[in-house]
């Protein structure tokens, strides 16, 4: 009897709490700017259930879900909750309405009670970090830049340029929180601009700090690109939209906030008059040469003329100049071979054209010179570069190259033999008839075998064409060969007891792994977007906490020594986990 009045009172705390079970819905603001996010909340208290979301149709979901719950114990009683939160942005003006969540708890459906939101031009009622964390301008407000914590901008090389000339954009990020994953990013449309974007790198903080009106900031660079006006006039960029998740641990969900970057403004200059008629729109700092493989020769045999321009600026925008060609020469279209690269300094290399060049008759010719123009914004002025002129002496099939006052002849016909021949009269000559190999067996498949063996070699080649021209491919296949390589590093540092070098690789091997399976650039992943991305793709929940632990571990890694397990153990895990990934991500 004493056993189940002790089993009544401990079973009462979880009684009551039960009873005191709800759901509860609320939001962080209303109303809300248009341009600005606010969060939703949904919290079970007192008990465990699987929450039905609302339909957020009328909203767009820049974060989210985020989970997080709680456990207490006070004088006795039992209390929990578990939520989940979005943080959502409007589409567009208006009143709108977020419905009723539900939760099945024992049998029983907890509701939440419907929320109104009212999406109004000006600034919301609440107090937003996206308003307090925006630039408005290329040169952003110092004095309003000491209370922010989190700032994108984009920086450009110059603000003053001649239409066509290349300007480099950097898309900048300046935080001071210690523990930040990067979300969705909107980088502006570049209307009037031809735009190259640099080699894809991953996102990392540079070693100095920039120090802004007294106010230290790490700093990172997202992307860069190049970028070369189209239009005169002041070209106003749109801002660089990012969003974030900061300050997240092992017990804290951590903040979601949406920045804002400054708006610059390009002044393009239209170029001068007086351009010369070979100026075809070739703006930068160029050198122009041309070459010729020989220039005796004799008639249809080929020359091989190249032309090739070498320097910095919009060189994939220049095409091949029309030059002056001989009539009895015979000319294909040029082949274009780039070796240009996108760098720091901008768009460098060169472009050349491949002339294939036939002279069908023997004499002397000449290719008048060639010239290409080019303005140069350094100067401010048109430059004319020269090749040539190109002199050929073509001979015919014996070596003899006529005079100069020859005239070669035209419409001649030879006969080149009989084609009629007489019918055999001679007995003697005829031979016995012979069985027909026409019908047999060795006829079809000596027939029908070289058919077949071409059709399976261009189809085998299609296949190697295709494989090898899918990149994204190529990389999800190599995925795991590629994280092997990357752990086999992780396991170097481990044997040299460099743990800082040894997370790193760690946490390279894992991004590096699901950014080439899932073909999605290392720079555009965090760790929302992994998980995102990984439940998109019918992941088991074990799997994903596994990834969330790995990921969560390098990260602390950066800021203390990690004791929950050894290196040894910890590596082993990593490399499990990548293979069971491999078995589940097709």
């Amino acid at each position: 009897m004493r056993a189940l009045i002790a089993l009544f009172f401990l079973l009462l705390p979880l009684v009551s709490a039960s009873q005191d079970a709800s759901l509860t819905a609320t939001v962080d603001k209303n109303p809300v700017s248009i341009n600005d996010v606010f969060t939703l909340k949904l919290t079970l208290v007192n008990s465990k259930g699987n929450i039905e979301t609302p339909d957020l149709g009328d909203f767009r979901v820049v974060f989210g879900p985020s989970r997080s719950s709680s456990y207490r114990i006070v004088n006795g009683r039992q209390s929990s909750s578990a939520s989940i939160s979005y943080t959502l942005r409007p589409k567009q003006l208006g009143t709108y309405e977020i419905g009723v969540a539900k939760v099945n708890v024992n049998g029983k459906v907890l509701t939440t009670k419907p929320i109104k939101i009212k999406v109004i031009k000006g600034a919301s009622s609440g107090t937003s970090s996206t308003s307090r964390e925006s630039a408005s301008s290329s040169n952003y407000n110092q004095n309003q830049n000491t209370l922010k914590n989190l700032m994108v901008r984009i920086q450009l090389s110059k603000n003053k340029v001649y239409k066509g000339e290349q300007v480099i954009a950097s898309y900048i990020l300046l935080s001071r929180y210690n523990n930040i994953d990067l979300g969705e990013m909107d980088f502006p449309a570049l209307d009037g601009f031809w735009s190259e974007d640099f080699p894809e790198q991953q996102t990392s903080w540079e070693p100095n700090l920039e120090i802004i009106n007294g106010v230290q900031y790490r700093k990172a660079i997202i992307k860069r690109q190049v970028l070369f006006p189209q239009r005169s006039g002041a070209n106003e960029l749109e801002p660089f939209v990012l969003s974030a998740n900061v300050n997240r641990s092992f017990f804290n969900p951590g903040e979601n906030i949406t920045v804002r970057s400054n708006t610059p403004t390009i002044t393009v200059k239209e170029l001068p008059e007086g351009a010369p008629e070979s100026f075809k729109g070739a703006v930068g700092e160029f050198d122009f040469a041309a070459s010729v493989d020989k220039n005796k020769l004799k008639a249809n045999e080929a020359i091989n003329l190249k032309v090739k321009v070498t320097g910095s600026g919009n060189l994939k925008l220049i095409d091949a100049n029309p030059f002056q060609f001989p009539e009895d020469f015979e000319v294909y279209d040029p082949e274009t071979n780039d070796r240009i690269s996108v760098t720091a300094g901008g768009v460098k290399g060169s472009r050349s054209f491949q002339y294939l060049i036939i002279p069908r008759y023997p004499g002397e010719y000449s290719v008048p010179e060639m010239e290409f123009s080019f303005f140069n914004p350094k100067t401010g002025k048109y430059q004319i570069a020269k090749a040539g002129p190109y002199n050929f002496s073509i001979a015919d099939d014996e070596g003899n190259v006529p005079t100069a006052g020859a005239k070669r002849p035209k419409n001649i016909v030879e006969q080149s033999g009989l084609d009629i021949r007489y019918i055999i009269t001679d007995k003697n000559l005829l031979s016995a008839t012979r069985s027909q190999f026409f019908g047999t067996t060795l006829f079809w498949l000596g027939s029908a075998g070289p058919f077949a063996f071409l059709l399976i070699f261009l189809g085998y080649r299609r296949r190697k064409e295709a494989l090898d021209s899918d990149v994204k491919g190529k990389k999800r296949r190599g995925a795991n060969k590629t994280a092997r390589r990357r752990l086999k590093a992780a396991e170097i540092a481990l044997k040299k007891n460099d743990s800082s070098l040894f997370y790193e690789e760690i946490s390279k091997a894992l991004f590096g792994y699901i950014s080439d399976k899932l073909g999605i650039p290392v720079g555009q992943l965090s760790r929302s977007r992994i998980l995102s991305e990984l439940d998109k793709n019918g992941i088991d929940t074990s799997v994903v906490n596994d990834v969330t632990y790995v990921i969560d571990t390098c990260e602390m890694a950066r800021f203390a020594p990690v004791t929950e397990v050894s290196d040894d153990i910890f590596y082993k895990r990593t490399a499990e986990l990548i293979e069971n990934l491999e078995g589940k991500l097709k």
